[in-house]
């Protein structure tokens, strides 16, 4: 079958980006593998491992082994394996072991198999699976702490094939018609789903790359049927996934002109702890040009290995190129059923983006440069040693990385929070005019100090009394009482302050408002000669509120030498936008020695 080309160009302002699907050759199967035999765990009834606090002299003759015992090896240091001819017999030798002062433990010799054996029916014709040895990592999905969300921008799914069951997320949107539906009339979209996270052993198709891991897709469209989007429906499928907080985003699209505001997204996305995974490109054998959005320095590209570990002939190489992972003749679900043979860089990314996404469900809290180091540093290195263009670090090796984990999970052990204080328990705030209202701030401490979660979630009983945003700052809105409270995100641990708001007198100034430019020089005159030589300046106050507060600098205050009556007050440089209160000071003293009996006060808005 000849080769199938999907591209389809993006329209912003000027600019004319042209964009490729990178899917490569499309193929699809011709026969079915009959499903691979279910393998069944189950114990060995009539051994024991038998863990010592201390080696003996001489272990063998221990003298609280049970008569029953037929035999003794000795299996590692401080531990025998002691074999029995019945269950029974096996099972009262326990009881009689698990008293005895010198056994540390005692556990029955269950059978260990090769783990995560799949029963899809083209399990088999799935190469890349092994090759980048999955079942390694498959092993620990039983330690994983929570489930891992991957963004897909793509062409929709076929969420009616039963390889997707359970693993597409809520929410999924449609930005190409702004609607929710995400059905997928091009199928680019469902055969990089499938790579991800298509069920394992459900009797079904394939299995994905996180396997038995409970990774999930949300599906974000922006590319119509006939393999055509805009870059306005890429952003928006970002910060879209940014408002759902994914774990990952796959593109597997690209185009040979970068996107200032493409990128600004896509740092949004980097800055909110999101790992950016897109192809490389397809068009080494076309000018090899530099693809977007995989040359962002935020983004993870990924290029294509075959299954000699060559890198593809039509897989764009260049400096950017952070991993390979097979992207040839890779099995995956089409739209309808049916299974196709996919090639591109556009099916090596989603390898790549669910390798993230299992790091996520044992590590979430580990930042995209932190997930991009483990992948990376793990990777078989190919090629020139180190990282070259081809292959960037290496192929990706989840063996390692299985390795590289656990030690990640030892140093990283979840410490949960035991306790939170707040560093005050009542807060006083007046409210009035609305200039007036003030404003506080509370400071949680969560303990311990090396909790894995330690961010606070905070709200307020009567948010029209007092408003509390996310970071612990209050704002006063209205005369009462509320009760804020700051609870852990982790555990649920709670601690609160109770906040009075009084209302004050609104603010009745001694001249009408002014509404003034940013120049404005105010002349007042008094009816008593000034002190020519003095210094007004800490007689006149300008603030941002009624009350006095927070008092602004950048003011000139001066006598009018010719007519010391007058009295300047000017910007240094020019009033910044917004509202002010003037204040002349009681105790401004005159030439004659008598004094300002009273402040006298102006309202004035700067336009």
């Amino acid at each position: 079958m000849g080769k199938i080309r999907f591209c389809f160009t993006f329209v912003a302002a000027a600019l004319l980006i042209t964009v490729s699907l990178l899917s490569g050759n499309l193929v699809f199967a011709n026969a079915e593998t009959p499903p691979v035999n279910p393998v069944t765990l189950h114990e060995t009834t009539s051994e024991l491992l038998v863990q010592y606090v201390d080696v003996p002299r001489s272990i063998a003759t221990v003298p609280s082994i049970p008569a029953e015992t037929e035999e003794v090896t000795d299996i590692a240091p401080s531990v025998q394996l002691l074999s029995y001819e019945t269950a029974s017999d096996m099972k009262e030798a326990a009881q009689q072991l698990e008293k005895h002062p010198l056994v540390k433990r005692v556990e029955p010799n269950v059978e260990r198999t090769v783990s995560a054996v799949a029963n899809d029916p083209y399990y088999r014709n799935q190469w890349w699976i092994p090759h980048v040895k999955a079942p390694s990592l498959w092993n620990l999905s039983s330690e994983q702490i929570r489930p891992a969300v991957v963004a897909v921008i793509d062409s929709g799914i076929d969420r009616s094939i039963p390889d997707f069951k359970g693993r597409i997320a809520p929410g999924g949107y449609n930005f190409v018609e702004n609607t929710s539906d995400i059905t997928d009339t091009h199928g680019h979209g469902t055969s990089v789903s499938g790579v991800i996270a298509s069920v394992l052993n459900n009797q079904y198709g394939i299995t994905g790359i996180s396997g038995p891991f409970d990774v999930s897709i949300l599906p974000l469209k922006t590319i119509r049927g006939d393999g055509t989007g805009t870059v306005s429906m890429n952003i928006q499928a970002i910060d879209y996934a940014i408002e759902k907080h994914v774990d990952v985003i796959n593109i597997s699209q690209g185009g040979m002109t970068p996107s200032q505001i493409e990128k600004d997204a896509i740092r949004r996305a980097a800055d909110a702890g999101i790992l950016i995974v897109a192809s490389a490109g397809n068009d080494a054998e076309k000018g090899n040009p530099i693809m977007y959005p995989a040359a962002y320095d935020e983004v993870l590209s990924v290029a294509s290995v075959n299954e000699s570990n060559k890198h593809s002939a039509f897989s764009t190489y260049n400096e950017g190129v952070d991993l390979s992972a097979p992207g040839e003749r890779i099995a995956t679900n089409h739209p309808g059923g049916t299974l196709i043979y996919a090639s591109g860089t556009s099916f090596s990314a989603p390898i790549v983006a669910g390798a993230a996404a299992m790091i996520k469900t044992e590590l979430p809290s580990l930042s995209p440069g932190q997930v991009t180091e483990l992948l990376t540093s793990s990777s078989t290195d190919l090629g020139t040693p180190g990282k070259d263009p081809y292959y960037g670090d290496g192929v990706l090796n989840l063996e390692l990385l299985a390795a590289a984990m656990n030690k990640k999970i030892l140093e990283t052990k979840i410490v949960h929070p035991t306790s939170i204080q707040l560093d005050k328990s009542t807060l006083s705030l007046t409210v009035g005019n609305p200039a007036t209202r003030s404003a506080a701030a509370l400071k949680a401490t969560v303990l311990p100090e090396n909790a894995a979660n330690r961010s606070v979630i905070w709200k307020s009983s009567n948010s029209t009394v007092a408003l509390v945003d996310e970071s612990g700052n209050i704002t006063a809105r209205s005369e009462g009482k509320a009760t804020i409270t700051a609870t852990t995100a982790d555990g649920g641990l709670s601690t609160s302050a109770t906040v009075t708001v009084t209302m004050i007198a609104p603010f009745t100034g001694d001249f009408p408002d002014m509404t003034i430019d940013d120049a404005k020089i105010f002349s007042v005159k008094f009816n008593t000669l000034l002190i020519a030589s003095r210094n007004y300046g800490n007689d006149i106050a300008v603030s941002r509120n009624a009350d006095g507060t927070n008092v602004v600098g950048g003011v000139s205050v001066q006598v009018d030498e010719g007519n010391p009556h007058i009295l300047y007050i000017k910007p240094i440089e020019r009033w910044e936008k917004g509202v002010f209160y003037l204040t002349i000071k009681k105790g401004l003293p005159a030439d004659s020695g008598k004094t300002l009996i009273r402040n006298t006060k102006l309202k004035f808005i700067v336009n």
